[in-house]
């Protein structure tokens, strides 16, 4: 079934990845219902996405986005050499993750930034054992700083760039300025443009102590609950194979999983963001989830109990589209 091909590399996957991306996106636009409603008090928000309206834009832009996050996934599967080049497990959850957290009413902010964050971090595991990197650091932190413009959340990704960089290479100095001009320039390319245009100026330092100020317990729709729970249970089973059979045969291995646990640890306060909800949380931990999961999956070798665990984690995600749908 789906395990037979996910882990035959882009070849065998490709069919089942394309079928399963155009029939999301047609069900999501003919969906009448959003389970949750978004509310993020982001410059994104502000100037771009209420004037848009109709519903056919949002989800050409919605599904747009995701197609992007699917391919820098795949790039980082594929090149990266993280995980099995023939592993196409992680674009798969990726994916599920994404279709089951997509709004059909609503631009998914959180889709736009994973984007970027995906970029930056695809960017930082090219830099390993690498001579003169310090273009491949400026574009990460760069992309990463613009992410914040789009949902001030990734703030928190901040922090877990120089925990990256430290995983990955030994203390440079000029490579943590330049990680630190890449962070700066677009703050400042916005407040000079802000300043000359007159309209909200330091909005990026009011957005992050609104963003400390409004932290809260996030809501929750039943309709997701079984896909955290489900989600949760391979996650735990994921750390524990890591712990009985090692993190990997390759140092570059071992560095990028502490990486994706070190990711998952600092999305911690992006769950209690204000505004965060079921969908928009599983989006922020979609990233380091698919990875770790998906290496997981490709280490079992009963494809019966993969194929078991693959149909259940898909009906989780059917629970979530026919609520959508109105059916139940």
């Amino acid at each position: 079934m789906f395990a037979s091909l996910l882990n035959k590399g882009f070849r065998g996957s490709l069919l089942l990845l394309v079928v399963l991306f155009l029939t999301a996106a047609i069900t999501n636009y003919l969906s009448p219902n959003a389970l949750e409603t978004n509310y993020y008090p982001d410059l994104f928000y502000n100037y771009f996405t209420r004037d848009i309206h109709n519903k056919f834009l949002i989800n050409l832009l919605n599904f747009l986005f995701i197609g992007f996050g699917v391919l820098l996934v795949s790039l980082i599967t594929s090149n990266q050499e993280i995980i099995d080049k023939q592993n196409y497990f992680p674009v798969f959850i990726y994916l599920i993750i994404c279709i089951a957290a997509v709004n059909p009413l609503q631009i998914s902010a959180q889709i736009f930034t994973n984007v970027f964050v995906l970029f930056s971090l695809y960017k930082l595991l090219d830099i390993y054992r690498e001579e003169n990197v310090l273009k491949q650091i400026f574009e990460a932190s760069f992309w990463l700083s613009f992410s914040s413009f789009v949902t001030i959340s990734s703030i928190i990704s901040f922090p877990i760039f120089f925990v990256i960089l430290l995983i990955l290479r030994s203390f440079y100095w000029r490579e943590w300025a330049v990680a630190l001009l890449g962070f700066f320039v677009p703050i400042f390319l916005y407040e000079s443009l802000a300043y000359l245009c007159e309209f909200n100026q330091w909005y990026f330092f009011d957005a992050v102590g609104m963003y400390f100020a409004n932290m809260r317990i996030p809501s929750f729709s039943e309709y997701y609950l079984p896909l955290f729970f489900f989600l949760s249970l391979l996650f735990l089973a994921s750390v524990f194979n890591n712990l009985v059979r090692g993190f990997g045969n390759t140092v570059k291995k071992q560095r990028s999983k502490s990486i994706f646990l070190w990711l998952i640890l600092f999305s911690v306060l992006e769950f209690f963001s204000g505004g965060a909800n079921s969908s928009s949380i599983l989006l922020i931990y979609s990233i380091p989830l698919c990875f770790v999961i998906g290496d997981y999956f490709f280490g079992l070798k009963q494809q019966k109990f993969t194929n078991t665990l693959l149909s259940l984690l898909i009906g989780c995600v059917v629970i979530i589209v026919l609520g959508k749908l109105n059916l139940i």
